[in-house]
């Protein structure tokens, strides 16, 4: 009597549904490792920002003023300021790029060249920074992959980037609101981490903001 030995493997469709199961695996490992690096990316902006922050109000105790990049006085209660001495940082395709974006400061400056800068509309995102010497701006301006609300998050700052530079105390067009309905993913301010030492702009939000 011969016996045989019957052999057993895998069909067809058991090799797919095993290739799916690794495909779907792979996917969410990716989007939690995208998720990780998204968010630590925003701390070291958050961070940055508030350490560059500290050295301008340090500037101010030793010099009497802050860092200047503006002859043109920021006036208290206008809505926007326009001015070409906005400094950006040297990764910035547009704007006063340079190295020194906050000048005087002895120590190096963060650089937003190896981010992903393109949050609202595609537009380029910066580091921004504006001062008459009085007050200032500061800012990681449209670098923030998601709307945050933080306390670094301000109804104050600039346009869209282009060649020359508007400060801007909430502004309806670059604040989520035109067209109108208000839609948080036209709103820059959300999408931006600042400091400012400006107290006289009316930062109340638009609704749904």
């Amino acid at each position: 009597m011969v016996i045989t030995k019957s052999r057993y493997g895998f069909t067809i469709v058991e090799l797919l549904i095993v290739v799916v199961v690794i495909a779907i695996l792979a996917a969410i490992v990716i989007v939690s490792y995208n998720g990780i690096q998204g968010r630590a990316r925003e701390v070291k902006i958050q961070s940055d920002i508030k350490q560059v922050a500290q050295l301008i109000e340090a500037y101010k105790i030793t010099h009497g003023e802050y860092p200047v990049t503006s002859a043109v006085t920021i006036i208290g209660g206008s809505t926007s300021v326009a001015t070409e001495d906005v400094y950006s940082d040297p990764g910035c395709s547009r704007g006063m790029a340079r190295t020194d974006w906050v000048p005087g400061l002895d120590q190096p400056l963060p650089d937003g060249d190896n981010n992903p800068r393109k949050a609202v509309q595609n537009r380029e995102g910066c580091y921004l920074y504006q001062s008459d010497g009085k007050n200032y701006i500061l800012s990681a301006w449209n670098m923030l992959n998601s709307p945050q609300n933080t306390t670094m998050y301000r109804r104050i700052g600039f346009r869209e980037m282009s060649n020359i530079q508007f400060y801007y105390c909430n502004q309806t067009n670059i604040g989520g609101n035109n067209p109108t309905p208000y839609a948080v993913e036209r709103d820059y301010y959300k999408y931006s981490y600042t400091v400012t030492s400006i107290a006289f702009c009316n930062e109340t939000p638009p609704a749904g903001a």
